[in-house]
């Protein structure tokens, strides 16, 4: 898969014997060192448009001590088939998720994963990875969670600042199993989110944009925390983020436990890949089959 909005591809291989996902992508060029840049820092340059007043003309950026990287990889290994399946260029549909579906279709679908599938996530949140870049850790296993810079972040560009949040319980797999109870949690998370942003990079909380996916890419439920100016719209789409102001608020509004909450009982619509592996219980749920 490609795009060309991003700069970015995907490629698939093999890595040691085993199946592997290479993404290559363009890094991003910061605003304060893109005037230098233009006016000292190209090379070759070629115009290869000229119109009065509109020219287009290629370049190389000239190496120095302090040159950015020209790209950013990252490296999916081993590669499951779900991964390729998600990194697979793929027609799209916007599908209807009932309780009833939900009940049917998805719970299965994620009662189905081995735990070794979070082992990543796990590995996080006990520090045996990453420990080093965590921004904030707290143990609690009810209300504790670890907030990372995410891997899509160069961790330089303010403008694309990421950050995760990763929940301590292994209780809560999506939205659907959020209940009052999650309540204190949830703005816990909110509050370290623009906390951390505010002091380690100087992001301002109306900066950023607080939210769920739904379906999400994993099954540990995450929060992400973005820049409001990150260029984001695949992850931003609509039926598919959720703003975390909302979800409290759809909490707050639910009857408390055993009760199910608002979230459980609500019909999601979202688009889904023909590729996923939920597209076609879904879609024969949606015709009634």
């Amino acid at each position: 898969m490609e795009s060309t909005t991003t700069g970015s591809l995907y490629l698939l291989g093999t890595l040691h014997g085993e199946q592997a996902i290479v993404h290559v992508q363009r890094t991003a060029i910061a605003s304060d060192a893109a005037p230098a840049l233009v006016k000292n820092g190209l090379e070759n340059v070629n115009v290869f448009l000229e119109n009065r007043p509109y020219f287009s003309a290629n370049a190389l950026i000239t190496r120095t001590a302090d040159s950015l990287p020209d790209l950013a990889l990252k490296v999916i290994w081993p590669a499951t088939d779900v991964h390729v399946k998600k990194y697979t260029a793929q027609a799209r549909r916007v599908l209807r998720e009932t309780p009833a579906a939900y009940a049917s279709v998805v719970a299965p679908y994620i009662a189905s994963f081995s735990p070794d599938r979070l082992e990543w996530v796990y590995a996080i949140l006990e520090g045996r990875k990453e420990a080093d870049r965590v921004l904030f850790r707290d143990e609690d296993p009810a209300t504790g969670f670890v907030l990372t810079p995410d891997l899509k972040w160069d961790g330089e560009t303010l403008s694309a600042l990421y950050l995760t949040a990763l929940v301590q319980t292994r209780e809560i797999r999506s939205i659907r199993d959020l209940t009052r109870e999650h309540i204190p949690l949830l703005c816990r998370i909110e509050e370290q989110a623009y906390a951390t942003a505010a002091e380690r990079y100087g992001v301002e909380k109306g900066q950023l944009r607080l939210f769920v996916h739904y379906q999400p890419s994993y099954y540990h439920f995450h929060v992400h925390i973005v820049h409001v100016h990150h260029e984001i719209m695949a992850g931003m789409a609509v039926g598919q983020a959720h703003m975390l102001a909302d979800v409290i608020n759809w909490l707050e509004l639910s009857p408390p436990s055993p009760a199910p909450s608002l979230l459980a009982q609500m019909t999601f619509n979202y688009a889904l890949g023909t590729e996923h592996g939920l597209y076609a219980g879904l879609l024969a749920a949606q015709d009634g089959k």
